[in-house]
């Protein structure tokens, strides 16, 4: 028997053989997918899909870097040659559009053909919210769309509508007759809360001004909705809901119980607390307890959740269970990015005295010697400084993810197009974040940076507003005063000012979240004196797409009362 002699090079030789059939293979699609991506970028003609992003596997694409990389992942798919573009990518098989540059926004928002993403949406309620697959199945039934008048060809009965339900319940609450009297509760409930902390002329510490926010403001917050019933026989309930805050993104993640088993617990609490709740709004619950405005009630909060416990439970497999579930999506779309937008308007205007100084000026005259619980909101969200202040807050720190879908007919995006059956994302921090659009007074106010008076603009200065002087809409009228004062207006930022999403889908809650950043900010400087210690404010990436990240570190401050 011979035996030949197997050197060192001969096993790398191997090896780099073996190493190169599999590796050519990847090479060759990423090689081709590439040449496919800037050809479509540089030759496309009118109303085609937007390029696919280069990938290495074809089923594969881009699921890892979407799911574990999604901030720097989504600012590096949508830039091309330093613009803003629009692309496709591969996530799990599923083919999605990622569409972020202005002008094919401009389009998305104005097209009457979209629908609420429903396989969004149960993917969402199935993993955030914890919703039961029976339930589910009437989501996944309704492609009636969420206008009052069915898409054509839907047969789904009236009431397993969900969609339109859902829309029809928060439009009437929060854009209608409704947001009065809520934000008026509001109102009651944040001075009661603080009565209740009694501060005096004297300092106290506080270790948190995010917390602090979460535990004032954000119980107010609810009690304006829900009612003071809830957090009454379930003390511990904002605790929980905070706590299933901070668990979202590994949520989002579908993290499994037995690595991370905390988030599923703190979600399971407020569900159970929530169970608990409907019992006893049920069982005291009557048409006399209904407010003199005919909205509010001690029991269930709002004609809005009364309207919920009938729109819902009348569907087909929906039960407490399902209703807590979508209780818990409304708990956490009104707490979640409202309270911590108003922690940060109120921070950075107590942080630079200038700045403070201006706006307690200005609340002043808008008071005219009233008192601030008799001063009209209508009025104090009108102010120009105090707007800028909350739209740069939303612009710097608001992350989220926009789903849109285009269940019957190809939409057209002018250079790109949305086929027919395709999921469209918007990610607002990108818009949000570009440099070639947004005013920064030749860098002197950074993207990154706060700049309270970037929504502002002078008449008498050509350079000022939040837009670049070439990047403005040359098309749109002029929203300037007649007095010829600086003004507050958003009007041409439909595509690149985007916290509340855009079009069919903005938020119907941003009238509401406006009157709470207001009153809040007016009381806390009107009537304490807050005063920052030292600290580091840094966020992380971990929530993106999600709303406002958590600060990675406490905010300590001190309060007292403002002497007269």
């Amino acid at each position: 028997m011979f035996y030949l002699p197997i050197t060192y090079h001969d096993v790398a030789a191997s090896l780099l053989g073996i190493g190169s059939c599999i590796f050519i293979p990847f090479l060759a699609v990423y090689t081709a997918s590439l040449l496919r991506y800037h050809y479509t970028h540089l030759f496309a003609t009118m109303q085609c899909a937007p390029p696919q992003y280069p990938y290495w596997l074809p089923w594969l694409g881009h699921t890892i870097p979407f799911v574990f990389g999604n901030s720097s992942f989504f600012r590096t798919v949508t830039l091309y040659s330093g613009k803003l573009t629009s692309t496709r990518v591969t996530v799990a098989g599923k083919e999605l559009y990622v569409l972020e540059d202005r002008e094919t926004l401009k389009r998305l928002w104005r097209n009457q053909d979209l629908s609420s993403p429903i396989r969004f949406y149960v993917h969402v309620l199935r993993y955030f919210f914890g919703m039961h697959e029976r339930a589910l199945q009437t989501y996944e039934a309704d492609n009636s769309g969420p206008f009052a008048r069915p898409f054509t060809g839907s047969d789904v009965l009236q009431r397993n509508r969900v969609d339109y339900l859902t829309h029809q319940g928060f439009k009437a609450a929060f854009t209608g007759p409704a947001l009065a009297p809520t934000a008026e509760r509001f109102r009651k409930n944040l001075d009661a809360k603080f009565r209740q902390l009694g501060l005096t002329h004297d300092w106290v510490e506080m270790p948190d001004l995010f917390q602090f926010f979460r535990d004032i403001h954000g119980a107010a917050l609810l009690e304006a909705i829900f009612g003071p019933s809830l957090l009454a026989i379930n003390p511990t309930f904002m605790e929980d809901v905070w706590a299933f805050d901070d668990s979202v993104p590994w949520l989002a993640r579908m993290t499994p119980y037995f690595i991370r088993p905390q988030p599923y617990q703190a979600r399971q609490r407020v569900r159970d607390q929530l169970k608990k709740w409907y019992q006893y709004a049920r069982e005291n619950f009557e048409e006399s307890s209904v407010d003199a405005d005919g909205d509010g009630d001690p029991f269930w909060g709002s004609q809005l959740i009364r309207y919920q416990q009938k729109a819902y439970l009348q569907a087909d497999n929906f039960d407490d269970d399902a209703l807590a579930s979508a209780d818990l999506a409304l708990l956490w779309g009104v707490l979640g990015n409202a309270v911590p937008a108003t922690m940060l308007s109120t921070y950075h205007v107590i942080k630079d005295i200038p700045l403070l100084n201006r706006v307690r000026q200005n609340l002043k005259w808008h008071l005219q010697g009233s008192t601030l619980s008799n001063a009209k909101l209508s009025e104090l969200i009108k102010d120009p400084l105090t707007s800028s202040i909350q739209a740069e807050v939303l612009r710097l720190y608001v992350n989220v993810c926009v789903m849109v879908n285009s269940p019957h007919v190809d939409i057209p995006l002018g250079k790109w197009c949305m086929p027919k059956g395709s999921t469209a994302l918007i990610h607002s921090s990108v818009t949000h974040m570009d440099n070639n659009f947004w005013n920064t007074q030749d860098g002197l106010h950074p993207v990154q940076s706060f700049w309270a008076e970037r929504f502002i603009t002078d008449p008498q200065d050509y350079k000022s507003g939040p837009v670049q002087a070439e990047s403005r809409d040359k098309d749109l009228p002029n929203p300037e005063r007649t007095d010829g004062s600086p003004y507050f207006s958003l009007q041409g930022l439909e595509s690149s000012w985007m916290p509340y999403g855009g079009g069919n889908a903005i938020c119907p809650g941003r009238l509401l979240a406006k009157r709470v950043m207001t009153y809040s900010m007016a009381l806390m400087i009107s009537e304490y004196d807050v005063e920052l210690h030292s600290h580091d404010l840094v966020f992380g990436t971990w929530k993106f797409g999600m709303g406002i990240d958590k600060p990675k570190y406490p905010v300590p401050f001190r309060i007292r009362r403002r002497a007269k």
